[in-house]
């Protein structure tokens, strides 16, 4: 793919959780966020990153840069011509837990019966996307509606050589995925699907309680071409142990670089 295409392709796309796999491969990859929720209030957020085999050199840590803090354990696997890099951190509550693009919060939303109905609760995580990194964005980061036209998601320009450019990469992402998993601690009464510009994906249920996946083409994000963030929402009854009794909500915070002269956080 030629340079200027590529940087073409690049310019917009919507997801920056993408932007260290496309910054160096010609497309051909898939990304998973697996959260992983227990009743006593400890979890693990795992990132991947799926290259083809032969490719994996140009793509390592210093990449899978997503998990900030805790400190995440790295690791690379290789299973049919396709290398796998994972980063995971351990939680002990979401309160712990910093990301560059993905955040979550878990609130209890009904309180059950004993001995009759658990608690009810919602999870939702945000995705937000790379356009928010470019300085003539006028809206904050991870901002989903365009602030001189409320109510209206903004799209890129659409000149034809960016249109091109985004057929010749959608192209190479044929096949290919982002996909989010949450394993949480309860029965899921109901999971909401995806917007991804003008489409609608929904969720699947999965073999165990509590798993639910969402697997969102990686051209339909590409081609979607809109600003904002993507949001990725589940209802359960369970069981789930906040940090004290009076609390509702706990939340994961994405990670914010210090302006110059502060201490990192």
């Amino acid at each position: 793919m030629p340079p200027r295409v590529y940087l073409g392709c690049l310019r917009y796309l919507g997801m920056a959780l993408l932007l260290w796999a496309l910054a160096l491969l010609p497309g051909c990859f898939d990304v998973v966020a697996e959260l992983v929720l227990k009743p006593d209030g400890v979890g693990t957020l795992t990132m991947t990153l799926k290259v083809p085999q032969g490719l994996e050199k140009q793509v390592g840590p210093a990449q899978l840069r997503e998990i900030m803090t805790p400190g995440p354990q790295f690791s690379q696997e290789l299973e049919k011509g396709v290398v796998e890099f994972n980063q995971q951190a351990s939680f002990g509550q979401l309160d712990q837990l910093t990301a560059q693009r993905v955040r979550f919060e878990l609130e209890r939303i009904d309180l059950g019966l004993l001995g009759i109905r658990d608690d009810t609760y919602r999870l939702t995580g945000w995705l937000r996307s790379l356009e928010g990194d470019r300085p003539d964005r006028d809206v904050p980061l991870g901002a989903e509606l365009d602030a001189r036209h409320p109510g209206r998601l903004r799209p890129g320009a659409d000149d034809p050589a960016s249109r091109r450019a985004r057929q010749l990469m959608a192209a190479t992402l044929a096949g290919h995925y982002l996909k989010v998993i949450y394993q949480v601690p309860g029965r899921i009464t109901q999971a909401w699907p995806v917007e991804v510009g003008d489409q609608s994906f929904d969720p699947q249920r999965g073999s165990r309680e509590g798993l639910v996946i969402w697997q969102v083409p990686m051209a339909a994000i590409f081609n979607a071409r809109l600003r904002h963030t993507l949001i990725f929402r589940v209802d359960f009854q369970g069981k789930y142990r906040f940090l004290a009794e009076n609390i509702e909500k706990s939340g994961s915070k994405f990670f914010e670089e210090p302006k110059a002269g502060e201490p990192k956080k």
